[in-house]
């Protein structure tokens, strides 16, 4: 998928999808063919599309983080039935903190993350 979005970026524990713009994230799923759930900025994705879904690329700071279809889609059950939740969310963040991406649970399983507060630093590995 190709979407260039400049702006700023958080990483976030508490956040289980990657969140963004909304008109970012309606432009990612709609390539994607993910369908939106009303009112809520979620969006859920036929299972069986999620083996060819294409690989999201990330760049932060010049280096390329990248995700498959199996990581940033998450997988649930709803009343005994599987169900997909794109791993994405539309929120929108006034100026002058936003535009704001948030990298949440979805980028940090596959990213291990170093906060280097001394230096004002983060560093990534891939998770094991």
């Amino acid at each position: 998928m190709s979407s260039s979005h400049l702006a700023n970026a958080i990483l976030d524990t508490g956040t289980s999808v990657l969140a963004g713009p909304s008109k970012a994230i309606a432009a990612i799923a709609e390539r994607a063919g993910a369908v939106p759930i009303l009112g809520t900025g979620e969006y859920m994705i036929d299972c069986e599309r999620v083996p060819k879904l294409p690989n999201l690329q990330l760049t932060l700071s010049g280096a390329t983080f990248t995700l498959s279809g199996h990581e940033y889609v998450v997988k649930t059950s709803a009343f005994g039935q599987e169900a997909c939740l794109f791993g994405f969310l539309g929120i929108d963040v006034p100026p002058p903190r936003g535009p704001l991406w948030i990298l949440g649970d979805v980028f940090l399983r596959k990213y291990f993350t170093v906060f280097d507060v001394e230096k004002n630093r983060m560093g990534f590995a891939l998770a094991a």
